[in-house]
């Protein structure tokens, strides 16, 4: 508000006769600063903290130096610091900003909907996460996150359809049949549940969510 009546001050100066009907050169814009050194090793490096790498990121983004590929990893590796922070609304912005500069590029969806998902916007995850799959369609972290949402939203045929996808692409992954096991078990698919917890426990017997479901069942591993 200052700043507003500051402006108006300005506008009401009276403006000298010989002046009138020229524009005065208009200021040049000040120079961005700088990253540090420091800076860009905190924004590019693997030792620093979140925080150190969120003012390393935010340096070289306000700074006017960097392409447009610099920019998008810059906003990238700075919204996965707001992520790891639990700060989704930043990270959701800053991710936004990399789609923007790289809308072809299947990871920012999926890290953009990893942050969606966190905040409980189901919907907006599957969103981002049927574009990463559209833009690769052989993504498997895409469709194993998608079918967890889809199991939070209790919508078990399309999180089954996902695992089974994952399933195809990864054949020893034993967590992806124990979580199409517990989707089975969920819709009522009793003895397609009992085949996938049995699978899982074949590749890994040391996981428990199988052998809880076994139980559950009445049947032996």
């Amino acid at each position: 508000m200052r700043g507003l009546w500051i402006g108006l001050a300005l506008a009401l100066v009276a403006v000298p006769a010989w002046a009138q009907g020229r524009r005065a050169a208009p200021k040049a814009a000040p120079a961005a600063s700088a990253p540090t050194p420091q800076q860009r090793d905190w924004c590019d490096g693997f030792t620093a903290t979140a925080d150190q790498k969120i003012e390393g990121c935010t340096a070289l983004i306000q700074s006017g130096r960097e392409t447009t590929l610099g920019l998008a990893i810059r906003y990238n590796m700075r919204g996965v610091m707001y992520a790891s922070k639990g700060q989704y609304d930043q990270a959701i912005a800053d991710y936004t900003q990399v789609i923007a500069l790289r809308p072809d590029s299947a990871i920012y969806y999926v890290n953009r909907a990893a942050a969606y998902q966190g905040k409980g916007l189901y919907d907006q995850a599957i969103g981002d996460y049927t574009r990463a799959i559209a833009l690769a369609p052989d993504y498997l972290t895409a469709y194993y996150s998608r079918a967890s949402v889809y199991y939070h939203k209790g919508l078990y045929d399309q999180a089954i359809a996902d695992y089974t996808q994952v399933i195809a692409f990864k054949p020893n992954f034993a967590v992806a049949y124990q979580n199409r096991g517990i989707a089975y078990e969920k819709k009522g698919s009793r003895d397609q549940a009992i085949a996938d917890y049995r699978a899982q426990l074949k590749l890994d017997p040391n996981l428990q969510k199988a052998r809880d479901g076994l139980t559950r069942l009445g049947v032996t591993p």
